[in-house]
């Protein structure tokens, strides 16, 4: 199967002539501008939806605002000549609450849609692409990644809720074979060292991102080790660049439709490789289950920047996941 992915600029005239609906998410991260940046410049739009997703009070609750402030009202600004619907929304708030917007959004039958998951956070979106992909009227489904200039060191998040399946992604069978576990590979373990340790035995597996760059590298691998401190030498790692969200995908669901038992897929990784998971849950069926451990506070200096590519663009990955009602995945 083709796997449509690339730089937004050389895959959108690939795609054609389309007039989107677009659903961005405005944050503190200076990132989540860059789609909405080149939405204005080489994009026909039919409406957009603006999402503000507020945390849980924290300590660093006056920054994150403030910088979020200034984002919002820029990208506002950007599209203060189209049709726009804005929402703030709680992070944690009530499944009902993205239902609702996927329901909105797709409310028109053959609609064009272009989801913006640079800023969003992972509970978010991918409940939004599970519910967008199963609408008959999304005619074209284009997820778009803004890649930051860099990440901060140390402790990305804080407080991390108890492992828990994300909505729309709880396992609705239960087998009696062994469980296999699935690991993204990222920079932060929240509450989920104690759970692989408990599920060593059992077929644990993980999806590295390669190759990123150092310290993204040894960052990556710190991880690794904090999360198995003595890995079996034959435990499986998998190799996929960090932006191959079909490479991961095709991976994925070879593994989870070999396995005997429960699929437990946990996305700590890059969010291409979160988003793989999502739709190997969909292709791997009632035994798969996507676990997170949901952080409550998020550093106000988490990313900075927007990466750029070596003509100054803005570096803005874009997955066709869906072409005139054809999945691609």
């Amino acid at each position: 199967m083709v796997h449509p992915w690339g730089d937004i600029d050389w895959l959108m005239p690939r795609i054609g002539n389309k007039q989107w609906t677009t659903i961005s998410c405005a944050s503190f991260e200076r990132r989540s501008i860059a789609v909405p940046q080149w939405i204005v410049k080489s994009a026909k739009v039919k409406e957009h939806f603006v999402l503000r997703i507020t945390d849980p009070e924290n300590r660093f609750t006056k920054e994150l605002e403030s910088n979020t402030d200034q984002n919002e009202r820029e990208i506002l600004a950007l599209f203060k000549t189209s049709k726009v619907d804005y929402r703030v929304e709680k992070l944690l708030g009530e499944p009902s609450t993205w239902y609702q917007l996927a329901r909105d959004a797709s409310s028109t039958p053959g609609v064009s849609l272009l989801l913006d998951i640079s800023a969003m956070p992972k509970r978010v979106f991918l409940f939004l692409v599970k519910q967008l992909l199963s609408s008959p009227n999304v005619q074209d489904l284009l997820v778009c990644y803004a890649r930051p200039e860099g990440y901060k060191e140390g402790p990305l998040t804080e407080d991390a809720e108890p492992p828990a399946a994300l909505p729309g992604f709880a396992r609705v069978t239960e087998t009696d074979g062994g469980a296999t576990l699935i690991v993204g590979v990222g920079y932060t373990a929240f509450n989920l060292g104690e759970l692989l340790q408990q599920a060593r035995g059992n077929d644990l597996k993980f999806l590295f991102p390669f190759p990123p760059g150092s310290p993204a590298f040894r960052r990556n691998w710190r991880l690794l080790h904090e999360l198995v401190p003595n890995i079996p030498i034959k435990t499986e790692i998998q190799r996929v660049h960090a932006m191959d969200m079909f490479a991961a995908l095709d991976w994925i669901t070879t593994v989870g439709k070999q396995a005997t038992g429960t699929v437990d897929l946990i996305p700590l990784g890059p969010k291409p490789h979160a988003l793989a998971m999502a739709l190997a849950h969909r292709k791997i069926g009632d035994t798969a289950e996507i676990l997170y451990s949901q952080p409550h506070t998020y550093s106000p200096d988490y990313s900075h920047g927007i990466a750029k590519t070596r003509d100054g663009r803005s570096h803005i990955l874009a997955y066709c996941l869906r072409r005139e009602g054809k999945d691609y995945f």
